[in-house]
């Protein structure tokens, strides 16, 4: 088995920082082995906010961002899936010399040693993956329920039988990028969603859960822990609950899917202040960042303690004899 010493992560400026935290945290929690090689790929011009990314500190490994173009930037937003995670699925294409890779959403936390997770071996399968517990757990749910809605999706768009099929995650993926270039895997999976933009609700996870199916391993759920899908969402009781008390006691990859991130606010979610204090580590953009949303709360309170005030001396009546 070729060991694995690259990661890839996919990007545009909306999530250029966040993938300083990523890989800052991978680096922070790696042991001692062969150094890694970190391969961004951003699908915008180079910007100021990519400059700062490509200075980051990471040896003694390398990290390389790529400038390359976004087929698929004029897709429409959907369901929070940005044209460039859709990047993902040309991985192969852009790394010719490459025969694995890692590929990590940029909202992910590393909180142990990815090298378990590099050198597991595939047995043959072309990807290594996490099963969507959230997905799975839906249905789960609307079964009781009987009010559809992702069960749609599974079997109108994508064909499936919801009570037997496996759908991965596709935030963390080990990558056989030698067997997918093999089977022009990005050509096809690009082309399935760019001729069908509407029917796929999570677009490029879709096409990799269709054209691979049957062929991927199932990782240890550890390696993809999703945050929401843990502290906010009640269909979590529907889950494989062993795989959810895994993540729960000792996730090694905190996944902060969904459209709730934490460098969108305050949460006082524990996960969440894991992260800020990982971004405020990595660059003291983050401190400037976490000192607005501070401030900004502190005012939020004072700033409806005036309104009221000025609410009440409206309303309150004139003594008598008083005039406008």
């Amino acid at each position: 088995m070729t060991p694995c010493t690259s990661v890839a992560l996919c990007v545009d400026g909306g999530n250029v920082d966040q993938a300083g935290v990523t890989i800052a945290s991978v680096v922070a929690h790696l042991s001692p082995g062969p150094p890694l090689t970190f391969h961004v790929f951003h699908g915008e011009p180079p910007s100021r906010r990519s400059r700062r990314l490509a200075r980051l500190r990471v040896g003694p490994h390398r990290l390389l961002v790529h400038y390359v173009e976004n087929r698929f930037r004029n897709i429409a937003l959907f369901d929070h899936v940005t044209p460039a995670a859709l990047l993902r699925l040309q991985l192969g294409e852009f790394l010719p010399a490459l025969d694995r890779v890692l590929y990590l959403d940029a909202d992910i936390l590393a909180v142990a040693d990815i090298r378990p997770l590099l050198d597991t071996d595939l047995g043959g399968a072309v990807a290594g993956a996490v099963q969507d517990l959230g997905l799975h757990a839906a249905l789960a749910e609307e079964a009781i329920t009987g009010q559809p809605d992702h069960v749609l999706h599974v079997r109108d768009a994508l064909g499936w039988d919801p009570d037997t099929f496996i759908y991965v995650n596709s935030g963390v993926l080990l990558l056989d990028l030698a067997a997918l270039r093999r089977e022009r895997f990005g050509e096809r999976a690009g082309q399935l969603v760019l001729d069908h933009p509407h029917r796929f609700r999570w677009r490029d996870q879709d096409a990799i859960n269709l054209l691979l199916s049957g062929r991927v391993v199932l990782l240890d759920p550890r390696w993809n822990t999703m945050v929401w899908f843990l502290e906010r969402e009640p269909r979590r009781h529907h889950a494989d609950m062993a795989a959810v008390a895994l993540q729960r006691r000792d996730p090694w990859l905190l996944h902060f899917s969904g459209a709730c991130k934490p460098w969108h606010g305050l949460v006082d979610i524990e996960d969440y202040r894991r992260w800020w204090r990982a971004a405020l580590r990595t660059s003291p953009v983050w401190g400037m960042r976490w000192l607005g949303l501070r401030l900004a709360a502190a005012a939020s309170p004072a700033a409806r303690l005036i309104q009221r005030r000025r609410r009440r001396r409206r309303a309150k009546p004139l003594s008598p004899g008083a005039t406008r």
